[in-house]
């Protein structure tokens, strides 16, 4: 196993706020450029494709859009014993990440210790373009503030 961590940004960064998961993604890998552990990985849906890549990790973080009903440019973290969907882990022509996640550790793949979920909801996701809304756009450095103290606060506790 790699003692790396992946970053996974989920979601089409041609429809408005979907994209804000690759964003974040991108945002956090240059905030810690200087670590040669960091894997940055884009997924336009999830299922047994989100387990796979990140099989081979240590620690895997996922970044994305949500729809939960919060106010637009809330960012949320979740555990995956408490997991919920965000608008890209699921996929109709697949499977729920738990399940996928579930199979993955049962047909042996070597799969992360630590998994945390990051969403940032949303308020455009099915429009074309690449901008932001601006509660989305406000969002997303705060998103990358918890995200790179998560994977300091991992690397100091290991």
């Amino acid at each position: 196993m790699t003692a790396g961590v992946v970053i996974i940004g989920m979601g089409n960064a041609l429809l408005s706020d979907d994209g804000v998961g690759i964003a974040v993604a991108h945002a956090v890998a240059e905030r810690l450029q200087h670590r040669t552990d960091l894997t940055v990985t884009e997924l336009p849906a999830g299922g047994i494709r989100l387990m796979e890549a990140m099989a081979g990790y240590r620690r895997a973080v996922v970044v994305d859009a949500m729809l939960s009903g919060a106010a637009p440019g809330t960012v949320q973290r979740f555990d995956p014993r408490d997991f919920v969907t965000t608008k890209n882990t699921f996929s109709s022509h697949d499977t729920d990440f738990a399940t996928a996640f579930d199979l993955g550790r049962l047909a042996g793949v070597p799969l992360p210790e630590q998994v945390s979920f990051w969403g940032v909801e949303a308020r455009e996701f099915d429009l074309f373009g690449e901008r932001f809304s601006d509660e989305v756009a406000a969002a997303l450095p705060l998103a990358v503030n918890r995200i790179v103290a998560q994977i300091v606060e991992w690397e100091a506790a290991a």
